[in-house]
């Protein structure tokens, strides 16, 4: 009888499987898979744990289900040691490769030789436009919002903007902390990005902006509601996790699903991306416009000395008018500047004290 060689060694099988939403959300192929497994693990990160799942799980498979953390995942060697002769389950909740982690650790696997495969699952980024009526094409990148990286308040206004120019939603998924047993609530989002529009000042937000809420997503208990910012921020919707969508352009069977699903009055479902600007048209001629009025004061004050370099000046200012107009934004800011700095210039002479 021939013995294998150890490169003809059978190796064992690395199957990912998607629980989908909710406690009961997994598929019968996720069931199957469980019960042809060896070996079971499931990762519990983003969202609060349901205390029967667990058990639900084992009643329904027949096997045992071990309780692992992110961390134990993101290193993976035992995970990948015993998928090397063990048919082994990861278990996660929604769809496996929506978490960079999991499709790193599938190329770990990959690399060994061991076979792979997903059984996915249903997850929040195609669940909430199903909720909300929204199209799901029509969503621009996601982002999540987390409990406390204050910059990163900066990021989500700055993706909600991108997304608006395009006329795109934008989901935000709010972070649930496992350990600390708390997640962002809504209106703690409202509360931040407006502080955002109120320092960055780019005309993105407001408290009659459309926004949804959805709440548990999945759950015999989920939430939803729509409404303007200004309103949604002082109202509660019950435990997390949460997700919050800015809707962009609306088509008018999105407007039809806001109204009759989520009861909307007509009056609040607005297009949040028809008044959005990018950053340049927003602060160019604010710049421009300061600029001008430095311009008149030092010319006022200098009674015709420094003719050339104030001349030079405003065709800076005009120039970055006109690249502006013709969507050339980087060169619009380089010719405001390249003015500023030529009427700052002037300062130095001592000939003039400009207040701006």
């Amino acid at each position: 009888m021939a013995v294998a060689s150890v490169s003809e060694a059978v190796l064992g099988e690395l199957v990912f499987v998607g629980l989908g939403l909710g406690d009961r959300g997994i598929s019968l192929a996720g069931l199957d898979a469980i019960k042809a497994s060896d070996l079971t693990y499931l990762e519990r990160y983003t969202s609060p744990p349901s205390p029967t799942l667990v058990a639900d799980l084992e009643a329904a498979t027949g096997k045992r289900v071990l309780t692992v953390g992110r961390e134990f995942v993101e290193d993976g060697r035992e995970i990948l040691d015993k998928a090397g002769t063990l048919r082994v389950v990861l278990a996660v909740q929604g769809d496996p490769m929506i978490a960079t982690t999991h499709d790193e650790l599938r190329v770990r696997a990959a690399s060994r030789g061991i076979r792979t495969s997903v059984v996915h699952g249903a997850t929040i980024p195609a669940a909430a436009a199903s909720e909300s009526g929204l199209h799901y094409y029509k969503f621009g990148g996601t982002i999540t919002f987390t409990l406390e990286n204050a910059s990163h308040y900066q990021d989500v206004y700055q993706r909600i903007q991108r997304n608006l120019l395009e006329g795109q939603h934008t989901l935000i998924l709010l972070e649930y902390d496992l350990e600390k047993k708390r997640g962002v609530e809504p209106g703690f989002v409202f509360e931040r990005l407006l502080d955002a529009e109120k320092n960055f000042n780019r005309e993105v937000l407001s408290e009659k902006t459309l926004a949804v809420v959805l709440g548990r997503v999945g759950m015999k208990d989920e939430a939803a509601a729509a409404g303007p910012i200004g309103a949604l921020r002082e109202k509660s919707f019950g435990p997390p996790p949460h997700c919050v969508i800015i809707p962009g352009k609306l088509h008018f069977t999105e407007e039809e699903a806001l109204g009759t699903v989520l009861r909307l009055d007509k009056a609040d479902i607005v297009d949040n991306s028809s008044g959005v600007k990018r950053t340049a048209q927003v602060l160019i001629p604010r710049y421009v416009e300061k600029a001008k009025r430095a311009l008149a004061e030092a010319r006022a004050s200098l009674n015709g000395k420094h003719k050339d370099l104030l001349e030079n000046a405003e065709l800076y200012l005009r120039d970055s008018e006109n690249f502006l107009a013709n969507d050339q934004d980087e060169l619009a800011m380089l010719s405001v500047g390249y003015a500023e700095g030529l009427i700052d210039a002037l300062s130095f002479t001592g000939e003039v004290n400009l207040s701006w």
